[in-house]
């Protein structure tokens, strides 16, 4: 009895368990891969499968989806990931900061702007350790999942980054509200990649189960693949993790990390509530893409049998058959015109209507995707403005997806990714994912998709002051004043940028002190030369 409650409590007891769950948002995810990109989710990819039984992938007859995933990938990934660009930011609550200043004797704004650099100098170090990673390939890969079969997980390992599992890999268990309590990935892993303990154990557990021949079965056992099970539970302050093969733990593979820094990163794309994964992105759109795929295919065959050449002959014609298909170009021939004829399908109108239809599908799955062909209108002049004003009207259609994304993985990714540093550099970083007065901030949306939205706020403050500084001068107004009033309207903090009434005085002072200076030394040296040369004079 104890070996077996031992056995259903096993990692890969408890997948097959979970495992039924998935199966309706596998299917869903699948047949949206049969008209975008087929091989995210293929039939045949289940681990179970004691031989690979590959088989053909069925095209799609169209390439809309497909491109319109890339695409779309492709993009948000350089917006989550901007190449040697922080998309993250760590603040410190400006009251704390004066409150230190003063309790230390320094100036708030010196004091703010020591910290602020020290900040910048962390989120520079951390970017490096993420760039080292090359994690912006494997983001691609996942969003590919994530947009197709609306699941994706992400597990950011130790010294290698991030690994993506596929929806057909692993299985999750969510409360109502969303949030995770278990996970359970499966992996194929060879023989030779397992702990020498463990194959020890695991040699000795198959010679006493089977085969007599110590050697043949020790040779099978190294060319065999075994399924890895990894499964992440989340506890009351606490995430444990552990690995299981064969039904059997392996030892060194236990672990733990805090509540709110999690080891993976589950993604969905559409979250419902109640439900433990999520809805793709052409799942929302089947009926445009499907619909596309089968008037693609009825034009593909369409075009194929009009292209294909038939000359019909009169059978009570003079004309001869075999003399038309022997003669050359330009002989002469005995005959009748109208009792040879090409054979027409004469569906050129139905067609028309056909590829009309297809184009307005393309158009309107184009605009989905945030492709540069539903930005252009089609005419002979479009102006730049144009352009730019329609490219930002589709960008901001993602809006809510980078809000998502925000949240779910780039927060996500940043705690793990320096906990991790901590953790290589032994606790030698401050722990600002504890400190109560840092906040850790993500910049994503239209406006702030990266970390210049604070530069052009800056370039265009000075440009309006520019402007506004003459007209101010004339009527009388305070620039002072005007200045609050458009860093105000910016949302752009200008505190500790301008000179105060006591540091204007004293630069003043000071160019004073030195323009006297220039004035007074060149007839002190001068006089000193005058005075050296007359002490000469008199000693000679």
């Amino acid at each position: 009895m104890e070996k077996e409650e031992e056995t259903k409590n096993t990692l890969q007891a408890e997948y097959k368990k979970l495992k039924a769950d998935r199966e309706e948002w596998l299917r869903a995810g699948r047949e949206a891969a049969k008209y975008t990109i087929p091989s995210i989710a293929p039939e045949n990819d289940d681990l179970e499968f004691k031989k690979n039984t590959k088989k053909k992938l069925l095209t799609p007859n169209q390439s809309v989806g497909a491109d319109g995933v890339n695409n779309l990938a492709a993009k948000v990934t350089t917006t989550l990931l901007p190449p040697n660009q922080a998309f993250f930011r760590f603040k410190i609550d400006k009251a704390s900061v004066k409150q230190l200043a003063q309790e230390q004797g320094e100036d708030p704004n010196r004091y703010e702007q020591e910290i602020n650099s020290g900040l910048a100098n962390l989120e520079t170090m951390l970017l490096d350790y993420m760039e080292s990673f090359g994690d912006r390939i494997c983001l691609g890969e996942a969003l590919k999942h994530l947009y197709i079969t609306g699941n994706v997980l992400l597990v950011f390992e130790p010294k290698r980054g991030l690994k993506y599992y596929p929806l057909s890999r692993y299985v999750i268990k969510r409360d109502y509200c969303g949030n995770v309590q278990t996970v359970i990935t499966a992996e194929k892993i060879a023989f030779v990649e397992l702990p020498v303990k463990f194959q020890e154990e695991l040699i000795k557990k198959r010679i006493e189960l089977m085969i007599a021949n110590e050697d043949e079965n020790k040779c099978k056992l190294e060319e065999k693949e075994f399924i890895l099970y990894t499964k992440f539970h989340r506890c009351k302050s606490n995430w444990v993790t552990w690995q299981e093969v064969e039904d059997i733990k392996l030892e060194g593979t236990q672990g733990k990390y805090p509540i709110d820094i999690a080891p993976f990163i589950a993604l969905r794309y559409v979250r419902v509530d109640g439900e433990s994964y999520g809805r793709g992105l052409i799942e929302d759109y089947f009926g445009d893409i499907s619909y596309l795929d089968y008037l693609s295919l009825a034009i593909k065959e369409s075009a194929l049998a009009g292209s294909k050449l038939l000359m019909l002959v009169n059978p009570n014609s003079t004309t001869s058959i075999r003399e038309l298909s022997r003669a050359k170009n330009g002989d002469f021939v005995k005959g009748n015109p109208n009792d040879v004829q090409a054979l027409q399908a004469n569906k050129y109108n139905d067609l028309q209507v056909a590829q009309a239809t297809v184009d307005r599908l393309e158009q309107r799955l184009n605009r989905i995707f945030c492709m540069k062909a539903a930005i252009q209108r089609q005419a002979e002049r479009v102006t730049a403005e144009e352009i730019r004003q329609m490219a930002a009207d589709l960008e901001e259609a993602l809006g809510n997806h980078y809000a998502l994304m925000a949240k779910e993985f780039q927060l996500a990714y940043t705690k793990i990714t320096y906990y991790h540093l901590r953790k290589e550099k032994k606790s030698q970083l401050p722990d600002l994912l504890r400190e109560k007065n840092i906040k850790l901030t993500i910049t994503t949306g239209l406006e702030a998709l990266s970390r210049t939205s604070d530069l052009n706020k800056l370039v265009t403050f000075f440009d309006v002051m520019t402007k506004l500084a003459q007209s101010a001068q004339i009527v009388g107004a305070k620039t002072d004043k005007l200045a609050d009033l458009v860093a105000a309207s910016l949302n752009l903090d200008v505190s500790g940028m301008f000179y105060t009434e006591e540091e204007k005085q004293a630069q003043l002072q000071a160019m004073q002190q030195n323009d006297l200076a220039n004035k007074v030394a060149p007839n002190i040296v001068n006089k000193g030369a005058d005075m050296l040369m007359q002490e000469q004079e008199e000693s000679t």
